[in-house]
């Protein structure tokens, strides 16, 4: 198994990684959540070889990695000006950014100001904009059971947004989007491996995981979109939450591919693991071509 490492990048600010295979060319994923370590994504360390060196890391305030204090410095741009530090600490020459899920919004954050610094783009079971997130919360709130929809109401006008059953009510409604084929979740998607710090500057200030109104309440990448000029793959499941965002990317990025894969929802990593590697290592393949 590869070992935990750390770089520092300006400031002297450690981020925490793990690292496979050799250059020249590198694979660098920025996990989700946003809040979620990196463990969930290792199967992409199977992609490495003695042409692409694997990276993944954890974001300023997740895991061991730099945090800091208020909620105010946890925002996608702040967010892609980390991923410009580690490339340069790690002297990355080709750069391959992986976005899963939040962690795609870091990417095309970082695609708007660094292209030129890009060889390609890959966002991975993700949208582009804070509307589109509360889309997606919208319609898995609609596709529920009445009942499960009333408790909810319920438990929202009592603000018991902290409270177990609360957590259980809104595992029901959002489970078949986001871990439709794989029960129960893996234990690296389990809540040790989450920072709330991250989670609630980010997307929730309230604990309301159906409302965005954390720092990303505002934030819109669609308009970057017409600008991207690299080689770009979507990847998504059939029954993500983020279907029809991430076919509203691939239409609007010119360069990019579109991938559903048919037996997924959110964790593809973990429902189709073989489709899912092999799409990404052909997408590579294709554009580092080794």
């Amino acid at each position: 198994m590869a070992r935990t490492r750390f770089v520092k990048v300006r400031g002297n600010r450690p981020f925490e990684y793990v690292s496979q295979g050799d250059g020249p060319a590198t694979l660098l994923v920025h996990p989700g959540g946003p809040g979620f370590t990196y463990p969930y994504l290792r199967p992409l360390l199977q992609l490495a070889n003695a042409h692409l060196r694997v990276v993944l890391f954890n974001p300023r305030g997740v895991g061991k990695s730099w945090a800091p204090r208020r909620p105010s410095e946890y925002t996608v741009e702040q967010l892609a000006e980390d991923v410009e530090g580690i490339r340069r600490a790690l002297d990355i020459k080709e750069l391959h950014l992986l976005g899963f899920s939040a962690g795609g919004f870091v990417a095309l954050e970082y695609a708007h100001r660094y292209e030129e610094r890009l060889a390609s783009l890959l966002l991975c079971d993700t949208g582009g904009s804070a509307a589109e997130i509360r889309a997606a919360n919208q319609m898995m709130r609609s596709a529920a059971p009445e009942p499960l929809r009333r408790r909810l109401r319920e438990l929202e006008k009592a603000r018991k947004f902290d409270s177990e059953e609360y957590a259980e009510v809104v595992e029901r409604i959002t489970a078949p989007w986001s871990h439709g084929f794989v029960t129960p979740l893996p234990p690296e998607l389990d809540s040790k491996h989450l920072s709330r710090a991250v989670y609630r500057a980010m997307m929730t200030r309230t604990g309301d995981e159906f409302k965005v109104d954390g720092t990303l309440a505002r934030w819109d990448g669609r308009k970057y979109y017409a600008q991207i000029e690299i080689p770009t793959l979507v990847v998504v499941g059939r029954y993500d939450f983020f279907l029809e965002a991430s076919r509203e990317m691939a239409d609007r990025i010119v360069p990019a591919h579109l991938r559903v894969l048919p037996r997924s929802s959110h964790l593809p990593q973990f429902e189709e693991p073989k489709q899912f590697l092999k799409t990404i290592r052909e997408f590579l393949l294709d554009v580092t071509g080794d």
